[in-house]
């Protein structure tokens, strides 16, 4: 690898949400990055993390001397990197919105996340949120509807952002556990889902073998 060259430290793809969002924009920017995977849970694992994680926890981005150790921090530095892609909206209102959604998801949904790991290689059929949950998943619909109303999609700011890759694994969640959502919200998630990116990601995904159980929710 080349001393300067981009490096992506993620987790297993099946599971490891915060890795997806600065791979997928990172995708989408049409960066060129080596990714360095850590097997989570492994002897192996904690030997990666100590190596290229400061606070133990994947993703990290490197870039010579610079090391970034949180996803959203990484988000907001590739949409500053890459000038040749709007990675925000290009109004202020809009770019505002973009980072309050961003916010949020970066920091809430507490009991959708405990509840719902996500888990790529799984559709799981008789899946009912406690009420907690549900809330969560309201608020989230709230978000899509109002960001896809505004903006007349397909994404929720129009073009591609930083907040579509902050939420593609909600849009991963939604499916595993076979979320019930309005007829904007579901074609949101399915556009999510089938984004060239998200469908490699998929499909490095269902050739991982490493199993994390509780990652596995059994109904």
């Amino acid at each position: 690898m080349a001393s300067d060259s981009l490096k992506l430290v993620i987790g297993n793809k099946n599971y490891s949400s915060w890795s997806l969002r600065p791979w997928i924009l990172m995708q989408h920017a049409q960066l060129q990055f080596d990714e360095i995977a850590v097997p989570l849970y492994t002897a192996e694992g904690e030997a990666l993390l100590e190596k290229w994680c400061p606070a133990k926890r994947v993703p990290v981005l490197h870039e010579g001397p610079l090391v970034l150790w949180d996803s959203l921090a990484i988000c907001e530095y590739i949409a500053d990197k890459v000038t040749e892609h709007a990675l925000w909206p290009e109004r202020a209102s809009d770019r505002a919105r973009a980072r309050a959604m961003s916010a949020e998801m970066h920091s809430g949904f507490t009991d959708l996340r405990e509840a719902m790991p996500m888990n790529c290689r799984r559709v799981i059929e008789g899946f009912k949120p406690s009420l907690a949950v549900q809330i969560d998943i309201n608020r989230i619909v709230q978000l899509f509807e109002d960001a896809l109303q505004q903006s007349g999609g397909p994404w929720l700011f129009t073009h591609y952002t930083v907040a579509d890759a902050m939420f593609a694994p909600v849009a991963s969640r939604f499916r595993t556990y076979g979320i019930t959502l309005p007829r904007l919200s579901q074609q949101y998630v399915e556009r999510v889902l089938e984004d060239p990116p998200m469908r490699d990601w998929y499909s490095a995904a269902a050739a991982e073998t490493d199993v994390i159980e509780k990652s596995e929710i059994r109904i």
